[in-house]
């Protein structure tokens, strides 16, 4: 029985440890991966601002234990951790550190007069590397079902988009869900499922595949179009995914 409990243990420990840490602020994005860190302040590899009230170093993001973990490195800024799928929030002091318990959230701080945000999120790490496309190259990307591994959300998020040409392959191109009712469909919070396209279109573009790059002021119902049409042409979903989504009405619990 002992032997057994181990056994369910390092396995536990050994998924905890292929998720990848996602940090967002302004636009930069730091992916960090099993044994990675990074620290954040007006003097860090995260550099936020150059707000003298703000540390060097108001924090770390780190992986030990199976798990992330965001360390309080600053001496008079207290860090929270605020849930996007609930209310739930964390508040580390100065000085400690914590597990990081949420999917999805974003961590808040002040310094002075001025308040930062940045995004936290964990993503199942991919099962094989992506192939980078040479930018120069002549020869458009080749996109297959096996070329790309989705995660289980990452899939979602692309069938909840794509439901009603799948549903009717006849339905216009152009008549998809918009990103809010892609969330409400999930059962999602809308913070959350744009964090999955962005991985989505970011997995995609760096597999050479032009036209879903997103950002500010971005064109955002031109990229789902051009995601839709890709995911369908290419049969990386087709209608037999249409059963990851939850029975109209039900909420997803995740």
């Amino acid at each position: 029985m002992r032997d057994e409990r181990s056994a369910v243990k390092d396995q536990q420990s050994a998924e905890r440890n292929e998720q990848q840490l996602h940090i967002g602020f302004c636009g930069e994005e730091h992916v960090l991966r099993s044994g990675d860190r990074l620290d954040f302040g007006r003097a860090a590899a995260l550099c936020v601002d150059d707000n003298p009230f703000l540390h060097r170093r108001v924090g770390r993001f780190r992986a030990a234990d199976g798990g992330w973990w965001i360390d309080n490195l600053g001496s008079a800024i207290a860090l929270e951790l605020c849930d996007l799928d609930s209310t739930s929030r964390l508040t580390l002091a100065p000085g400690r550190s914590a597990l990081i318990p949420f999917d999805d959230s974003v961590l808040r701080f002040s310094a002075g007069p001025s308040n930062y945000e940045l995004e936290v999120s964990t993503e199942a790490a991919d099962e094989e590397p992506i192939t980078q496309t040479d930018p120069e190259a002549s020869e458009p990307a080749t996109i297959t079902p096996a070329s790309l591994r989705f995660t289980p959300d990452q899939r979602r998020c692309i069938v909840a988009l794509a439901e009603p040409r799948l549903l009717d392959p006849g339905a216009a191109a152009g008549e998809l869900p918009s990103n809010r009712q892609a969330s409400l469909r999930l059962g999602w919070k809308l913070t959350r499922f744009n964090r999955k396209l962005d991985n989505v279109c970011g997995k995609l573009t760096k597999a050479g595949v032009a036209g879903l790059h997103g950002g500010p002021g971005g064109l955002a119902s031109r990229r789902r179009d051009v995601l839709v049409e890709l995911a369908l042409t290419t049969q990386i979903i087709t209608t037999a995914d249409l059963e990851l989504l939850p029975q109209t009405g039900v909420a997803v619990s995740r």
